[in-house]
């Protein structure tokens, strides 16, 4: 049995009616509580009401980025928290609901998606003659009604001038006034896919922070077996034995990389012995494990994954046996994580598509590089470790950890990032125990997608 979580949901009556519709039959081991406010401007009230909601729940999730924005530093980084982010899929519904009213989606204005994910999506789609109007995106620090008003009257004066035959927003305030005039517009709303995808890792996140203290002992057990094409072709063992091999591999680099001691059980069986917190260093708290894309990508087999926790070694390993059992009981790559007899989290799947750097990005790191002198590589590094742990807020020992830096090097690159405005000052860490509170520092540049 799992502890009961408790989580909060915060955001427009909108998005909590989702959450109301989605969460009790998605997570029935989750105890919810909402707070609705339809409020996108800095409210005292609705700061004193997330104070204390805060004290009530494990974690919090954001109906969206832009409250979350107003609002994280109330609960990071003490309490774990995120938002549901806008996907490619939200915005495809919204052209799929604009085509069903006759609009010509080819004739439409979008607002906060940027260039990028609007032209894939018309690319995928084979149109190539488009006249979209996009919006321009809300910057950190603007989020205020002036805003929202502006967007309006923008998507209202296009339509009015015949420029478009329809708009998409992220805003249902935005929606329903343009819809009270007549003009046929779309609310871009999260899917279910994405909402329980967040609410999975948030959940993750909740857990091993209450199992902190359980052990400070990982294992991995893992069982890699060639996949079922494999069979089908002639010389098979051959070609089995040779996948494994190269998984194999992987699963060693990996062991390097995370200072992991490997025992190889047989040709397809290993156990990892490695330390809880570099365990939860270089897989961002349990949000992602690369060397299993690498394995995905690399070689025709599947890996069944138990990761059990423990004071001891022999407690570690027995919690991974439990968990590999139950991973070993799904179809394809499938892990498991045992905190200890009563709490077993799972099926999780952390092999995902992973997305590529476009051009767009690529050019936004050259000219912060030279307007900076930091490597592009460092500015790449910090924005993914933003994306992945849905935190802007970080310390310089958090930021030495994730990024594999010294303390000095990192000194010297929070110097350098507070010198350009890309990070400020936000607070200090609170700490009972004796020695200097950290400074907590914001992370301000945010790459467009």
């Amino acid at each position: 049995m799992e502890k009961k979580l408790r989580l909060g949901f915060v955001g427009s009556h909108v998005r909590m009616e989702l959450i109301r519709k989605i969460i009790p039959s998605s997570f029935p081991e989750i105890q919810t509580e909402l707070y609705e406010n339809d409020r996108y401007d800095y409210c005292e009230e609705m700061e004193r009401a997330l104070l204390a909601l805060k004290r009530r729940v494990d974690g919090v999730i954001f109906g969206g980025e832009l409250q979350f924005k107003l609002y994280q530093n109330i609960f990071e980084p003490d309490t774990p928290c995120t938002f549901i982010q806008k996907d490619s899929v939200s915005l495809l519904n919204s052209f799929l609901f604009l085509a069903w009213r006759k609009v010509d989606i080819s004739r439409v204005s979008v607002d906060n998606y940027s260039a990028s994910t609007i032209r894939k999506i018309l690319s995928d789609a084979e149109i190539t003659d488009s006249n979209i109007k996009i919006l321009r995106r809300r910057k950190l620090g603007t989020a205020n009604k002036k805003y929202y008003e502006d967007l309006y009257q923008e998507h209202r004066a296009l339509y009015r001038e015949g420029a478009v035959d329809g708009c998409i927003t992220t805003l249902f305030f935005v929606h329903d006034r343009l819809a009270a005039e007549g003009i046929p517009v779309a609310y871009s709303r999260p899917t279910t896919d994405n909402i329980t995808k967040t609410v999975a890792r948030l959940k993750r996140e909740c857990l091993e922070r209450i199992h902190m203290t359980e052990g400070n002992l990982a294992v991995l057990a893992l069982r890699i077996t060639p996949r079922e094409d494999i069979f089908y072709q002639s010389q098979s063992e051959y070609f089995g034995g040779h996948e494994k091999l190269k998984a194999a591999e992987e699963l060693y680099y990996f062991a390097k990389d995370a200072r992991a001691t490997v025992i190889q059980q047989s040709d397809e069986q290993f156990v990892l012995l490695i330390n809880r917190v570099d365990l939860m260093n270089y897989s961002n708290g349990l949000e992602s494990l690369p060397f299993l894309h690498l394995i995905r990508d690399n070689c025709k087999c599947s890996v069944s994954l138990g990761i059990g926790f423990g004071y001891t070694p022999g407690e570690a390993r027995s919690n991974a046996s439990l968990a590999l059992k139950k991973a070993a009981q799904c179809e394809g790559s499938c892990t498991y994580i045992v905190h200890n007899i009563h709490s077993i989290l799972g099926p999780v799947n952390f092999i995902t598509p992973q997305s590529t750097q476009n051009p767009e990005v690529q050019e936004q790191l050259q000219l912060l590089s030279q307007n900076t002198g930091i490597s592009v590589s460092k500015l790449y590094r910090i924005n993914q470790l933003r994306e992945r742990t849905k935190k802007s807020l970080f310390t310089a020992v958090e930021l030495a950890e994730q990024l594999n830096l010294s303390p000095r090097s990192a000194g010297r690159l929070v110097n350098a990032l507070e010198a350009h405005g890309l990070i400020r000052l936000s607070g200090q860490t609170v700490s009972e125990k004796a020695g200097r509170p950290r400074n907590i520092y914001q992370i301000l540049f945010e790459l467009e997608q």
